[in-house]
């Protein structure tokens, strides 16, 4: 890798948390960095010694993105010392790849090839390919109607979980549902769920996510580094990492990895994720995401320079020089403190833990915190922007619990209440401004 950079800018469009391991390994190689932020962010880029400059703009998810591209195009016009453009959120990459026509021939993009990225974010299409590659995974279906969802859950049988066909997509709060039986299926749609054009139905398998990360050339995978998921956001186990531990990659997973990115012709850096039952050893294929993963720090700290891989492959080149095999603290941990309180604040909000259940959290948070070796947002070199997060989180956390309390209250004194269940109801005032909330990948 030549690390071409001639004084050169590059625009990071994200403000999440792979963003700040991005600006730092960019303000290292000699580049200005610049990141978009159409609101603050879960990062806190604003506040980090390695981001010499945010660039405001209209969020994405409004109009299709047109007022997005407008604002991109304009600046870029304006900033001729642009050279790249680096995806870290899913939302971004969807739409570079949905637009890349319109963008300069001259602009570098660190992201797959376009159709590519379609591809791969085509869950249904990417569970086929498992299965035709010979890749474990556990039966799917498809549905885009109420019937055909019961039809299909029925047909795979539980417990099963549901997902949209975008992950820009949650059903209610949740990235995916967990059914253990038919009576919880039942509860858990009694109707078709908003804003969703069909829905993904797989057999669930009880275990732990494995994530593999990968630098890959034409379909060549270069390095591997594999982490396992300890904790999520989320109390049943869905959501976002928390919490995660390097462990050695094993054959298994890096066979059905370089499987898909052979089949694909893959160029690019990019993660895999697969569920392993550690009582039967039953694995299953979840998904390939085309960009960099949550935990993009613990992959950078471990010594597998993704960043510098996928702008030398923006840049043409093809040759990269990396070990296969290379050695990273197997047994560590890493930690996501802000994900925790961000985690915490949810359930609080959306009443799906008690007291008790709320001060476990906690106690598992901070043994997270104390024995992680990496942690995703804090960095001694750059430490204020996890401060100032923490802040932020904690007031929030305090706020939302204030609120419930409020409404436990309410309904205490309320006689004919319809929301005995636990629900809030569709008009009762949030917690928190929704538009500020934390929003990972």
């Amino acid at each position: 890798m030549t690390g071409n950079t001639s004084a050169k800018s590059v625009l990071i469009l994200g403000n999440y948390r792979p963003t700040l391991m991005v600006a730092q390994t960019l303000h290292d190689e000699g580049y200005r960095v610049i990141v978009s932020a159409s609101d603050r962010g879960d990062a806190g880029a604003c506040y980090s010694r390695f981001v010499d400059e945010i660039w405001q703009h209209p969020p994405v998810e409004r109009d299709q993105g047109a007022a997005f591209g407008d604002a991109l195009l304009a600046f870029l016009v304006s900033r001729p010392d642009v050279s790249m453009i680096f995806p870290v959120a899913e939302k971004f990459s969807v739409w570079l790849a949905e637009h890349a026509e319109i963008l300069p021939e001259s602009l570098g993009v660190a992201s797959p090839k376009p159709d590519l990225v379609k591809l791969c974010l085509d869950k249904v299409a990417m569970l086929n390919l498992a299965r035709q590659q010979g890749v474990a995974s556990a039966p799917h279906g498809v549905a885009h109607t109420l019937d055909e969802l019961h039809h299909q859950a029925e047909k795979i049988g539980f417990p099963i979980i549901v997902r949209p066909f975008s992950h820009l997509n949650r059903i209610g709060h949740k990235k995916a549902v967990i059914c253990r039986d038919r009576d919880d299926f039942v509860d858990a749609f009694p109707k078709w769920p908003k804003k969703q054009p069909g829905l993904l139905l797989q057999r669930y398998v009880s275990g732990e996510r494995h994530d593999l990360c990968f630098v890959a050339v034409d379909g060549d995978v270069q390095c591997l580094l594999e982490t396992r998921i300890t904790r999520t956001d989320h109390p049943d186990g869905t959501g976002l990492s928390t919490e995660g531990q390097y462990v050695a990659v094993s054959k298994q997973l890096e066979r059905d990895t370089r499987l898909l990115v052979a089949a694909l012709g893959y160029t690019g850096i990019g993660f895999t994720q697969f569920v392993r039952d550690p009582r039967s050893g039953e694995i299953t294929f979840l998904e390939l995401n085309p960009r960099v993963a949550g935990s993009h720090r613990c992959a950078e700290a471990a010594g597998m320079p993704l960043t510098r891989s996928a702008i030398a492959l923006a840049q043409g080149e093809k040759i990269l020089n990396l070990a296969s095999h290379f050695s990273y603290p197997v047994g560590s941990y890493y930690a996501w403190l802000l994900g925790d309180l961000h985690g915490l604040k949810e359930a609080v909000r959306h009443r799906e833990i008690g007291f008790e259940d709320g001060v476990c959290w906690v106690a598992s948070a901070l043994r997270s915190f104390l024995r992680a070796r990496i942690h995703l947002v804090f960095a001694r070199r750059d430490p204020m922007p996890a401060f100032a997060l923490v802040l932020r989180q904690t007031t929030r956390i305090i706020a939302a619990a204030a609120r419930a309390s409020m409404l436990d209250e309410d309904e205490l004194t309320t006689k004919g209440s319809d929301t005995s269940d636990g629900d809030l109801p569709e008009n009762a005032p949030l917690a928190d401004d929704p538009k500020m909330l934390i929003i990972a990948r």
